[in-house]
C-alpha cells in the first residue's frame, strides 16, 4: 500500500550533545530537544515539568529557521526563554493558555507576524495539524491528563513507537503509556489504514497512533488535549 506523508520542508531541531546520543536518529543528534538535559539545581522544574517549554523553544528556533545547534547553545536559549516568556511553574509546568500568551510575545519581541493560541476543538486537531504541517509549521500537541481516581488513571494514556521500516512497534527503552505531557508533531503519515503523528520527545523521533490518541480524547474525561495554534498576523 502507498504511503503518503504530510511534513515539514526542512529537517527538523538536531542538537549535538557529547554525552548524550539519540536511539532514534542514525547519527545519534537529538530531534528536537530534551527536558532532561536541565539537571542543574537552577533549571528548576524544567527536567520533570518542562515539555511545553521545550517544545515551544523548538518551534520557535525552527520557525527563525535555526535548526543545528551544539548543546551548550541550546540550552542556554532554552533557559532564557523559562526566564522570562515561557516559565515553568512547579509541578503545574505551563498550561495551554499560557503557552499560546508566552509564545506570542515571544514571536512579538523578536518582530515574527506570528500569534499563538490554545485550542479546545477536539474535532479540528487533526485539520489543524494538517494545516499547519502544509505551512511548514510544527505543532505543540498535548496528551492531556485525564480525571478520576489513581487506579482508573493508570489505565490511560498514549503509546510512543518508533519505526522499522514500514513497521511501527514500542521501544525496548520505553514503558508504560503517555499522558499529561507536551510533543511536538513533525509529520503525519498514512499507511496501511493506520494514521500516525510523527512527534518529537525528550529528543528522540517517535510515532503517536491517531486512533489511540482520540480513544484517549474519548475515553479518559481529559479537557486539556489539544493543540497551539500559530497562525501569521495579517494587518488590516
Amino acid at each position: 500500500m502507498t504511503e503518503k506523508r504530510i511534513g515539514l520542508r526542512t529537517e527538523f531541531i538536531r542538537v549535538n550533545c557529547e554525552d548524550w546520543q539519540s536511539r532514534t536518529m542514525p547519527d545519534g543528534y537529538s530531534f528536537g530537544g530534551n527536558q532532561g538535559w536541565f539537571r542543574e539545581e537552577s533549571d528548576g522544574a524544567i527536567s520533570p515539568y518542562g515539555c511545553g517549554l521545550i517544545s515551544c523553544a523548538d518551534i520557535f528556533l525552527y520557525i527563525s529557521g535555526r535548526v543545528r545547534l551544539m548543546q551548550p547553545e541550546y540550552m542556554s536559549i532554552v533557559r532564557r526563554f523559562a526566564k522570562d516568556q515561557l516559565r515553568v511553574r512547579g509541578k503545574l509546568g505551563l498550561n495551554g493558555i499560557s503557552m499560546g500568551l508566552g509564545m506570542s510575545r515571544l514571536l512579538r519581541e523578536k518582530k515574527i507576524a506570528m500569534h499563538a493560541s490554545w485550542c479546545f476543538s477536539k474535532e479540528k486537531i487533526l485539520p489543524r495539524i494538517t494545516d499547519m504541517l502544509k505551512k511548514d509549521m510544527p505543532v505543540c500537541i498535548s496528551v492531556g491528563p485525564c480525571i478520576g481516581s489513581k487506579e482508573k488513571i493508570k489505565e490511560y494514556g498514549v503509546d510512543l513507537f518508533i519505526r522499522n521500516g514500514r513497521k511501527f512497534m514500542l521501544p525496548e527503552w520505553r514503558s508504560g503509556l503517555v499522558k499529561d505531557h507536551y510533543v511536538t508533531v513533525t509529520g503525519i503519515i498514512r499507511s496501511e489504514g493506520k494514521t500516525m503523528l510523527e512527534i518529537s520527545s525528550w529528543g528522540e523521533r517517535y510515532y503517536i497512533d491517531w486512533a489511540q490518541y482520540t480513544a484517549y480524547l474519548n475515553s479518559a474525561r481529559t479537557f486539556f488535549s489539544n493543540i497551539m495554534l500559530i497562525e501569521p498576523i495579517i494587518s488590516g
